[in-house]
């Protein structure tokens, strides 16, 4: 429904009352139906009406519709705090058309707020939107158009709501517009997974929890990144197309908690198998308390098996490339410092210096200390490699050794990060290879130091 029709809609409807609901002022429109500003008479309780194109109707027939409405209805009194109350719905005998209650809210929708939203709120939201999710999968329902424009932010934008289940679907069922052996494409191309996209996903628990993963990590996108997902993409029609199969949005953020970063990455993922393998539920709450060995290898695990997951390409040396990798030394050298600060009460001093001739490489060196128990200098190195400029992804590879007279085998690499770079997701994977570095050579080790212990290799 275009803009002019909702606004004929607007003056047509204003004043009418359906079902004991006097409609008031138009909400907002979207392709499917209109919403209205209504309130209940005799008790003055506001409600949001929402009354469906008859030019949908016409297309997929009265009964299709009556029956995406008892579906919405199926919901009438399963009260969730992170979803719109649906009051009631139907057929409207007078005007002829369909519609839907819903409790009113007074606040913006997501997707027209996004640079407004404060960062500390998001990993709030992103638990209630989850929490909503989690209600409907308990109830076996498939929302199935999980995006900004559905979500309303209340109280300051620290509450979120998700609305319009207009193509809720429950596990199993057949699609209401599903004939003939064909499979309609329904809900929002930007924000569909690419298996959705094409219709070939599972009808089942998982195929479903599949698509709501990927368009919760979709959301998540948005808030981190400020921008809608594939905005550069969104046209022509062709090229969204082929963005939502084949591009990886980058995410990336130093005030957004890493543990979201990598959820968010990770429910990015174009396969729905190697989708539900990386991430649950539970990956967009934050982690339960665990040691710091614990936490990092998991963390690590994780980020390589997301690496695995994306295709890995090598890029052409360019200048994109090259301003990639001055990113990423320019970040280390800032976090090598960092980490000294952090642990100067048992780290000696740390001399950073860049590998020769602009070589991405950056040398490490431990200066010797009796004050802090090391008796030689440990050299250690860092070398970048890019992955894919697009995604910003990338590889570090680590090693280290206490430099003695003897003849030395040519130092071994470790993988100690792969992924899309951030300073908040490197952090703590060259933090640990350095500590490691420190406590073998501490312990006497003489000649190469073993990195394994980092947990990457």
């Amino acid at each position: 429904m275009d803009e002019v029709k909702a606004k004929e809609w607007e003056a047509k409807f204003r004043g009418q009352a359906i079902d004991g609901w006097t409609i008031e002022t138009l909400i907002d429109h979207g392709k499917s139906a209109a919403v209205f500003k209504a309130v209940s008479e005799g008790h003055g309780k506001l409600a949001a009406l929402k009354i469906f194109d008859d030019e949908l109707i016409q297309r997929y027939g009265d009964e299709t519709q009556l029956k995406r409405i008892g579906r919405e209805l199926s919901l009438k009194g399963q009260n969730h705090a992170n979803m719109v109350g649906i009051l009631g719905g139907g057929f409207h005998e007078e005007s002829s058309n369909h519609y839907i209650v819903m409790d009113y809210l007074d606040g913006p929708s997501l997707s027209k707020c996004l640079t407004k939203v404060p960062e500390g709120n998001i990993p709030g939201l992103i638990e209630q939107l989850v929490s909503a999710c989690e209600f409907l999968e308990a109830h076996e329902l498939a929302h199935r158009d999980i995006k900004p424009a559905n979500i309303v932010l209340l109280e300051d934008m620290s509450r979120l709501v998700l609305l319009d289940f207009g193509v809720l679907k429950p596990v199993g069922e057949v699609g209401l517009t599903d004939t003939d052996g064909q499979r309609l494409f329904v809900g929002t191309l930007q924000y569909s997974s690419p298996e959705f996209l094409l219709r070939d996903e599972e009808n089942d628990a998982d195929g479903w929890r599949a698509l709501a993963i990927y368009q919760v990590g979709a959301v998540l996108h948005d808030l981190i990144m400020r921008r809608p997902i594939f905005e550069e993409f969104v046209t022509p029609y062709a090229a969204l197309v082929n963005a939502v199969q084949h591009e990886t949005p980058s995410v990336a953020s130093e005030g957004v908690p890493s543990y979201l970063i990598d959820a968010c990455q990770m429910a990015l993922v174009k396969s729905p198998e190697k989708r539900l393998a990386l991430v649950s539920w539970e990956a967009f709450r934050p982690p339960v308390a665990a040691s710091a060995g614990d936490a990092a290898r998991q963390r690590i695990s994780k980020r390589l098996l997301l690496a695995d997951a994306q295709s890995e390409a090598v890029v052409d040396d360019g200048p994109a490339m090259a301003e990639l990798l001055e990113t990423v030394i320019d970040g280390l050298k800032v976090e090598l410092r960092r980490i000294r600060q952090a642990n100067s009460s048992i780290m000696p001093p740390l001399i950073v210096t860049r590998g020769p001739k602009r070589v991405p490489v950056l040398e490490i060196r431990i200066v010797a200390s009796a004050e802090y128990g090391l008796a030689r200098d440990v050299c250690m190195e860092i070398a970048v490699t890019v992955i894919d400029v697009e995604a910003q992804a990338v590889r570090l590879e680590a090693c280290a050794s206490v430099p003695s007279d003897d003849a030395q085998e040519p130092l071994a690499l470790v993988i100690v990060f792969k992924g899309p770079y951030s300073s908040g997701a490197t952090s703590d994977r060259v933090e640990a290879a350095v500590l490691v570095a420190l406590d073998q050579a501490q312990n006497g080790t003489i000649g190469q130091l073993s990195l394994v212990e980092v947990g990457v290799d």
